[in-house]
């Protein structure tokens, strides 16, 4: 025979209060946390009475009250307490209740004692904390790499705290930008950097960073609308923090030019990323395939009076006005450091004089020539469009859309051919043969005079006459 006999017991009023807590502070779920709740008291119960079977949570969420049950048989002589009730106290609950029957019997939380509480508060945490580690799990490894607001909590030491809304970030020093100051309460965005396991305690620990190129990129993204929809691409960046970094941008239109686009009108768009760096210094720097013109661009916010590439050792020569030599160079090194590292060439910049001086003997010019020579046996696709002076970086984009990558190819179109392509009417047209006409020599033997008249020309040189 069962019987039960239902005991109001009171729930502790600061356990609900903390429950309501943990749901603001947060963001759990409320049954999830007293589902959780349940289990630490199923572990109270098994702290007591070493067993745990025969017994049931019941938790009264509108009047805020929380209660076990446990299944006891009624004996004369109680040997397991968890399992078993005297007689004589059955009997006040129940007075019909016969000896071996199965009674139900309630009991409060506050029964149990302290170290039985503790064990479950224990269990509690416990929970707790994996439910929370699950919850960044889900809700932040996806964001990792993408740009979040938050607010600075505070600041211990070298590492900065910050409020993402549902989680607490850490900043430390190596992801911060050198010399930004960080007030408790103000605004802040942040790159998400990475969830790191700590290896003390096994928590998960959310890291963010302002430091990261990533960050400049998603700065970009978020304040040029062509970046966003896919119009100009950023292809490489290379960021000294609070320093400088170079932005290295090309753009899929020939209409569209990448390096405007992410200036902005009046410099509007540019200017409210470098308030973001903290007056970090930026430079656009457009892409070429022509790496002679890709070092050019890189080196600025200086324009070189001479460019030398060596394709086999990845190096560049870079001459600059006397004037010019500290700005090409930078504070430290910054500049020539990161027009280095985006475009994949050690590049070494001397001044005109000192140019001038390292020259002065024919075996100085001789080996400088020898170093940037293409080496005997390389073979060149062709004379790139670049050399030929007048034409202009947005007619050599579409021109190169046409499959027009080299000298070698314009020559052989006639004026209509270049008519036909798309973005380039009869007036640029005239002006890109006009040119050729000018600064290209054809060379001329006893064989191509004896030849048909349509073989291809030959390309002697490419050079400025005017």
């Amino acid at each position: 025979m069962a019987r039960t006999k239902t005991a109001s017991g009171d729930l502790t009023k600061n356990i609900f209060d903390a429950v309501q807590q943990i749901v603001s502070d947060k963001g759990f779920d409320r049954d999830e946390v007293l589902s959780i709740i349940e289990t630490g008291m199923v572990a109270a119960y098994k702290r007591k009475y070493k067993s745990s079977e025969n017994v049931r949570v019941v938790i009264d969420k509108e009047n805020e009250k929380i209660f076990l049950i446990a299944r006891r048989v009624v004996v004369d002589n109680v040997i397991m307490p968890g399992m078993q009730i005297e007689f004589e106290k059955a009997a006040k609950m129940y007075p019909n209740v016969q000896m071996g029957d199965e009674i139900e019997v309630s009991e409060s939380p506050e029964e149990f004692g302290r170290i039985s509480v503790q064990s479950a508060m224990q269990v509690v945490a416990q929970k707790l904390r994996y439910l929370e580690q699950n919850r960044i799990r889900n809700e932040y490894i996806p964001k990792v790499g993408e740009l979040i607001n938050g607010y600075i909590l505070r600041k211990k030491g070298d590492t900065v705290y910050i409020d993402l809304g549902k989680v607490e970030a850490i900043m430390p020093v190596k992801f911060q930008i050198p010399g930004e100051r960080y007030r408790v309460e103000d605004k802040i965005k942040v790159i998400l950097h990475s969830i790191e396991e700590d290896q003390k305690n096994h928590a998960l620990k959310v890291l963010v960073s302002r430091a990261d190129k990533k960050f400049v990129q998603k700065l970009f993204e978020m304040e040029v609308p062509e970046i966003y929809d896919g119009i100009v691409n950023i292809v490489k960046i290379g960021r000294i923090p609070g320093i400088r970094t170079k932005v290295v941008v090309t753009s899929s239109r020939s209409d569209v030019d990448p390096v405007g686009a992410c200036v902005g009108v009046r410099g509007v768009r540019i200017q409210a990323i470098v308030r973001e760096l903290g007056n970090e210094r930026i430079d656009i720097v457009e892409f070429s395939e022509n790496f002679k013109e890709f070092v050019t661009n890189a080196l600025s916010p200086v324009t070189p009076s001479m460019v030398k590439v060596d394709m086999n050792n990845k190096e560049a020569l870079a001459v600059v006005a006397d004037k010019d030599l500290s700005l090409a160079i930078g504070k430290d090194g910054s500049n020539v450091k990161l027009a280095s590292s985006i475009t994949g060439f050690k590049i070494d910049v001397k001044s005109e004089g000192q140019f001038s001086t390292d020259m002065a003997s024919p075996e100085a010019r001789m080996r400088l020539d020898d170093l940037f020579a293409v080496k005997s046996g390389e073979s060149q696709d062709g004379t790139p469009l670049a050399e030929l002076p007048g034409l202009t970086k947005r007619v050599r984009a579409i021109l190169n859309e046409a499959g027009i990558h080299y000298l070698e190819d314009i020559i052989n179109l006639e004026e209509d051919d270049l008519v036909a392509i798309e973005g380039i009417g009869e007036a640029t047209a005239r002006k890109i043969m006009e040119t050729i006409a000018e600064n290209i020599d054809f060379e001329e033997t006893e064989e191509t005079e004896e030849a048909e008249i349509n073989e291809e020309p030959s390309v002697e040189k490419t050079e400025n006459k005017q």
